[in-house]
């Protein structure tokens, strides 16, 4: 079965966690709130067409939470839901993404800022497709009818999402962005998108001064008791 997929954004404590390059296991535990039966048509060089359901996929890095939402940008690929992880995943910033539109990396992001509420199949769909317009329009007009990326759809669901994502790619936000997008990029299966958000420095601070205390008192229930005058583990 192909699967196109909450704009859930990772905390900043799991970001320290899984933003080191590389995402061994990943894997795919089902829609976040549903999906939405939409078509698609992609122009350019490598054309293709078809029909799929969109929205979020609740995803899980090497076995550990949080689980988070991530969002399909490969139209050409597939993945499945609930099966053993995916090994082949790499974990890179947007901006270091080969997309076909060369504006996607920074207009997500402003996507990401937007503040869209999602909740529901229908705005998971909507977000989806404002996704896969993003990544795959490179005529720099952003309309889901026409252009480089099609896409359609004819029940209730789909004329909802839609309007709602032509609405959403027509009114990006502007100025400095609040989140770090990143691409979980695979040569086999579904490239996939997420959000974290970007903390404060003091916020940042707090969380890096958290884990150092965690880590200190996990030493000290082990027995590792550093004495006085000791050089610091690595030094």
């Amino acid at each position: 079965m192909r699967h196109f997929a909450s704009s859930a954004v990772v905390s900043a404590a799991a970001l320290l966690s899984i933003t080191p390059a590389r995402a061994e296991l990943v894997q795919f535990l089902g829609y976040s709130h549903g999906s939405v039966g939409v078509t698609f048509d992609i122009a350019g060089p490598q054309p293709t067409s078809g029909s799929t359901g969109a929205g979020g996929f609740l995803t899980m890095v090497n076995g550990v939470g949080p689980v988070f939402t991530t969002y399909c940008i490969d139209l050409y690929q597939y993945i499945a839901f609930n099966q053993p992880p995916y090994a082949d995943y790499t974990e890179v910033p947007a901006s270091a993404h080969v997309f076909r539109n060369p504006a996607a990396a920074a207009d997500l992001a402003r996507l990401y800022s937007s503040g869209h509420v999602v909740d529901s199949a229908v705005t998971e769909a909507a977000f989806q497709l404002a996704v896969w317009e993003i990544a795959y329009e490179a005529s720099g007009t952003y309309k889901l009818d026409d252009g480089d990326a099609k896409f359609g759809g004819g029940d209730a669901d789909a004329l909802a999402a839609l309007a709602l994502a032509s609405d959403w790619v027509g009114h990006l936000a502007g100025g400095k962005s609040s989140y770090s997008v990143r691409v979980l990029e695979s040569g086999s299966y579904q490239d996939e998108v997420f959000a974290t958000a970007v903390p404060e420095p003091g916020s940042l601070a707090l969380v890096i001064a958290a884990l150092g205390a965690a880590g200190a008192a996990s030493r000290l229930r082990r027995g590792d008791r550093v004495r006085p005058g000791d050089a610091p583990a690595g030094a």
